[in-house]
């Protein structure tokens, strides 16, 4: 709390982060485990104004949750509605908004760490965190990997496209390019494709090539393709 309240008095924003642990120092269910880090948030968001009139403020939530077989800290799908309810919260308060990133139990970057990934993405779209923090946690958040990041940015990108939805509109109907081209026609030659085909979303590091060319290219794994991201390596900016 001290450490907050130099910088509220300067006017620097400052995120209180309660993170009350689900069944350890929180209410085992997750309804409870919400009332007590929402009650925490309410005390240094307080604390802060007293310190700093006017001080910007963001809710930052970082709830967690215990395998009780391991007591263990873990990343869990109950971890990802505990935050997506948080930011809610914020949303209630017209508070700007910092939740968790989509981190995995996984040890490595492998097939587990890319489903959780993607999976708890789902409560951040549907939420909308101003604010996502800590991507490429692996083992909860105990391992930090550069590649999970560089692959975490991908999966992001991706879904943001999801969430962009269908514009429509004359020109995206392009009516008039379908009656010109006519049934027996195709669209590669039309400048309506010419002019839009740029806006499909583009993978920077996803192989999307036939099985031929990839062999060519040395049968690369997404990961190894990552790593050479992470190091910089030329053909991938």
């Amino acid at each position: 709390t001290k450490a907050s309240l130099e910088p509220a008095k300067a006017g620097i924003p400052v995120a209180v982060m309660p993170m009350p642990m689900s069944g350890v120092s929180g209410p085992v269910t997750l309804a409870g485990t919400l009332v007590e880090d929402n009650a925490e948030f309410l005390c240094g968001l307080v604390i802060v104004e007293f310190a700093g009139p006017g001080a910007p403020v963001v809710y930052s939530g970082a709830c967690g949750t215990v395998n009780f077989r391991t007591g263990l800290e873990t990343s869990s799908a109950e971890t990802m509605l505990l935050n997506a309810g948080l930011t809610q919260l914020a949303h209630l308060y017209d508070l700007p908004s910092e939740s968790r990133g989509m981190r995995s139990a996984s040890k490595l970057m492998d097939a587990q760490a890319g489903y959780e990934m993607a999976i708890a993405l789902i409560p951040h779209l549907l939420s909308g965190p101003d604010i996502v923090l800590g991507l490429g946690g692996l083992e909860g958040v105990r391992i930090n990997s550069p590649v999970a990041m560089v692959i975490e940015n991908e999966i992001i990108d991706y879904a943001l496209r999801y969430i962009q939805g269908i514009e429509v509109n004359d020109e995206t109907l392009a009516l008039d390019v379908i009656h010109s081209v006519g049934p027996r026609g195709n669209y590669l030659g039309e400048r309506h494709t010419l002019e839009h085909f740029r806006e499909r979303w583009k993978s920077r590091i996803a192989d999307i090539s036939s099985f031929e060319a990839w062999e060519a290219e040395g049968v690369k794994s997404l990961d190894a393709v990552a790593k050479e991201k992470v190091r910089g390596d030329p053909g991938h900016p």
